[in-house]
């Protein structure tokens, strides 16, 4: 997958190029749209991997717990290369908005847990 990618990106940057001499003036949108179709490749190859990874939490019992910190750990993904796309284009206040609703998401996805967790420390020590 790497020297796909790694192709891919170096044929991206040389039309880039190719096309901000030929007078295309949108070559960061160029770059962000070469970007997301590389995201999408790379999505559909850990496919397999979130499943297994599910499976293997279902399996040993701890389906809810793994399951929010799989989606914890996707939305931190989702959310970063999200901000980071913004700020290449030049907005980094929504960048800084789509981080900040970022880590309120996780936030709110772990609370529940974390609740659970003060709770039990209550109860221990009463």
């Amino acid at each position: 997958m790497i020297p796909k990618v790694v192709a891919i990106a170096l044929v991206c940057a040389f039309l880039s190029a190719l096309l901000e001499g030929l007078g295309f003036k949108s070559r960061k949108l160029f770059a962000t749209l070469s970007l997301i179709v590389v995201m999408i490749g790379l999505i559909s190859r850990a496919q397999p991997l979130f499943s297994s990874a599910k499976e293997l939490a279902d399996r040993t019992g701890v389906s809810d717990a793994a399951s929010s910190a799989l989606r914890a750990v996707g939305l931190g993904y989702v959310f970063g290369f999200t901000s980071d796309i913004c700020s290449s284009l030049g907005e980094p206040t929504l960048a800084t908005l789509v981080t900040t609703v970022g880590r309120l998401e996780i936030f709110m996805l772990a609370f529940p847990y974390f609740e659970k967790m003060i709770e039990l420390g209550i109860e221990l020590i009463g």
